[in-house]
């Protein structure tokens, strides 16, 4: 969230154009498929003249992917958790040290 989603989706296509085993004819398309938890789902649909190079035309994209988001400053989402104490009374903190340390 926060981020330039119409400017991820143009360098997540710009990726697949650039890829020589991506077919031009049907074009890539990138979809906004969601609103999750802790991020925004992008997804890229390209096509290959064949699936034996499926797996490494896929990291290949990612790695492509990856390098553009960077450059342009663009931050991959991770799973985030905010912790909100009531701090209205004292906290009580017990630590516990295991027997075998």
């Amino acid at each position: 969230y926060g981020s330039d989603v119409s400017k991820a989706m143009q360098l997540m296509k710009q990726a697949a154009e650039e890829h020589s085993n991506v077919l031009p004819d049907p074009e890539p398309k990138v979809t906004f498929e969601s609103f999750g938890d802790n991020s925004l789902g992008l997804h890229l649909l390209a096509f290959l003249p064949s699936i034996d190079n499926r797996i490494a035309t896929i990291t290949e994209l990612h790695q492509a992917i990856n390098d553009k988001l960077n450059e342009a400053g663009i931050v991959i989402a991770f799973p985030q958790r905010d912790v909100h104490l009531d701090t209205s009374q004292p906290i009580n903190i017990n630590i516990n040290r295991d027997a075998g340390a």
